[in-house]
């Protein structure tokens, strides 16, 4: 592993070295979030190229009697639901699983 690293073949990995492959991992991690949440939009109705809308009150079925969830549903689609449609486009599905989403709630 250190050979796939050390770029100046030092045996070494220095700082700059551990940057990159630190660099990378957060990639390779976003990526995989990226397709999780992508496929749990799918699951909820959305299209996989992130086009589409999840029904509300499908969401709100979703959570409560198949996830048991006991977060105030209503209110983070309040918060998420930005133009008030009754559905959540890809974007407000994300943000979800963001600072702004499930975890106050």
């Amino acid at each position: 592993m250190i050979n796939e690293v050390d770029e100046n073949d030092t045996g070494k990995i220095e700082f700059y070295e551990f940057l990159d492959v630190y660099e990378r991992h957060l990639l390779i991690s976003q990526e995989d979030n990226e397709e999780d949440t992508i496929m749990a939009f799918v699951a909820m109705g959305g299209n996989s190229d992130k086009s589409g809308c999840i029904n509300t009150e499908r969401l709100i079925q979703v959570i409560r009697n198949d996830f048991e969830m006991t977060i105030d549903i209503e209110k983070l689609i309040e918060v998420i639901d930005a133009d008030n449609s009754k559905s959540i486009d890809y974007d407000e599905f994300k943000s979800i699983f963001s600072n702004v989403g499930i975890n106050n709630f």
